[in-house]
């Protein structure tokens, strides 16, 4: 089949561009004709892209051969001409692009440039490729473009969680704009019953457009069981010979974060996040890797974006409060990476003060004793993408994913339990059908889930110590048992087969 893709941004770095990227992947070694129309910039750096050139309202250009192997299928990548900003859901630094701003923040006028850039493209693509399955990427503004570009039931809308709480729920423009697009789409997927329902809430336009749940998958061979001290060396061997290193986190730069918190020094701590490349893992991350694989103290870990609104400031703050020993792993880059730094030099200062201080400045729902407590280790890394991330979760013992917002599925628990790290969630929207699956493949209710809200520290606390305190027979076969349902259910496979049956 000739399938064609839409999608805004790259195929890294988040939960819907990895998931653009695997389902492009899986159809092309299937055997379809895939065209991938986004903004990615290096085609090169993925091994099922054959071709890639731009495009816009005349067609195709430039397009050349990526060298790659070849396969039963074929994938070409296509990336629209759309000026010099890019509209996201959540600010972050883009390569190429010297203006990145959320969707709310566009003039009118810049928000109907976007659109007609992308409208162009996507038609003269499909023109081009004359495809026989069209999939496009959020509730808006992909929904809209194809609706524009295509015509009414000629394309398959995928929803996400970012589209609807950072775009669609603020403002009554680009809900008018989800609604334009949902309500001409063929099927509206999304990961989870939740998520659909609550589109549905948000658009009631979508009226009685077929839905269908289709999870995000694994690739459970990357992500699967090792033991813990070899993935952790493994891990700091590749970021030993790694150059992207250099323009990372330089350590000294938590001398700075000291210097700022004790001055009480906000607008400083949110400065020094822009002074380094954050879309790459930290120098020091290898030899504080090696430092975490001699030791078999039990490591509580995170992986994501370091925003507000992952609650990552709650694994810290719950790990000051076991009983037991336990070194908190954080992978992950964004802006508040210098907050987090000055919670856990607070923390483990056990000082009262700056606590109350980071409350105040940053609404960080923390509830953390300030007694100081040297067994109590932070390790950061920056972010480690899809080379590091397997090994990543497969040394940790327990995999925190506490979203103080609403989620539409939670892919980095999935793969957390693929590797083997146990999951523990916060109990609501998408995450909590996750958190449900797991549970109840296991015959455990309630163990990989924390109940969010006032006082979301303690309880997550005493989620980990239930897992941590477990035999670790115990935990070997529960780590075995939601590796295999993952596998069984959660494959990229199955994500990819399930979006054409819902054509």
């Amino acid at each position: 089949m000739r399938i064609l893709i839409w999608h805004g941004w790259l195929l890294e770095g988040s939960g819907s561009n990895v998931g653009t990227a695997r389902t492009a992947q899986v159809w092309r070694a299937a055997g379809h004709d895939v065209v991938l129309v986004c903004q990615e910039r290096h085609p090169e750096r993925y091994p099922w892209i054959d071709a890639a050139g731009v495009i816009d309202a005349q067609g195709p250009n430039e397009v050349r051969r990526t060298g790659q192997a070849a396969s039963a299928g074929r994938c070409v990548l296509l990336r629209p001409h759309i000026g010099t900003t890019l509209p996201v859901f959540v600010v972050d630094r883009y390569e190429g692009f010297d203006d990145v701003r959320s969707f709310t923040d566009l003039a009118d006028g810049e928000l109907d440039g976007y659109l007609r850039a992308n409208v162009a493209a996507l038609a003269s693509a499909d023109e081009w490729h004359r495809s026989d399955v069209v999939l496009t990427g959020h509730a808006m503004p992909g929904a809209a473009i194809a609706r524009r570009a295509l015509g009414d039931g000629r394309y398959v809308a995928k929803i996400h969680g970012s589209d609807l709480e950072y775009a669609v729920r603020k403002q009554e423009r680009l809900r008018d704009l989800a609604a334009e697009g949902l309500s001409g789409a063929r099927a509206v997927l999304g990961p989870t019953r939740e998520v659909l329902a609550r589109c549905a809430g948000l658009v009631p336009e979508m009226g009685q457009v077929r839905r269908a749940v289709v999870a995000p998958g694994v690739d459970v061979e990357a992500f699967s069981l090792r033991p813990r001290a070899a993935s952790l060396t493994g891990v700091a061997a590749r970021l030993d010979i790694d150059p992207d290193t250099a323009r990372g986190r330089p350590d000294q730069t938590d001398d700075l974060v000291v210097r700022a918190l004790d001055a009480r020094d906000a607008t400083a701590l949110d400065a020094l996040a822009t002074t380094y490349d954050q879309a790459v893992p930290e120098p020091g991350a290898a030899s504080r890797l090696r430092a975490l694989a001699a030791t078999e103290t039990p490591i509580v870990g995170y992986l994501g974006k370091l925003i507000p609104q992952k609650g990552v400031e709650l694994v810290l703050d719950a790990q000051r409060m076991l009983t037991r020993d336990s070194d908190a792993l954080i992978v992950g880059f964004g802006g508040h990476r210098e907050w987090l730094a000055a919670l856990a030099f607070a923390l483990g200062r056990g000082d009262p003060d700056a606590l109350t201080w980071l409350r105040e400045a940053t609404s960080m729902p923390i509830d953390g004793s300030a007694t100081p407590d040297a067994r109590r280790g932070v390790t950061f890394t920056g972010r480690l993408d899809h080379r590091y991330a397997p090994d990543a979760l497969a040394a940790m013992d327990v995999m925190v994913v506490p979203s103080i917002l609403q989620e539409a599925f939670g892919m980095v628990a999935a793969e957390a339990a693929a590797a083997g790290a146990l999951p523990i969630v916060a109990r609501h929207s998408g995450l909590a059908e996750v958190a449900e699956a797991l549970e109840s493949e296991v015959g455990r209710p309630g163990l990989f889930s924390f109940a969010p809200g006032k006082g979301a520290s303690a309880r997550l606390a005493a989620g980990i110590e239930r897992i941590l305190a477990l035999p670790a027979l115990e935990r070997g076969e529960l780590r075995a048992g939601v590796h295999a349902f993952v596998a069984r259910e959660w494959t990229w496979e199955q994500t990819a087969a399930k979006i054409l049956a819902a054509w």
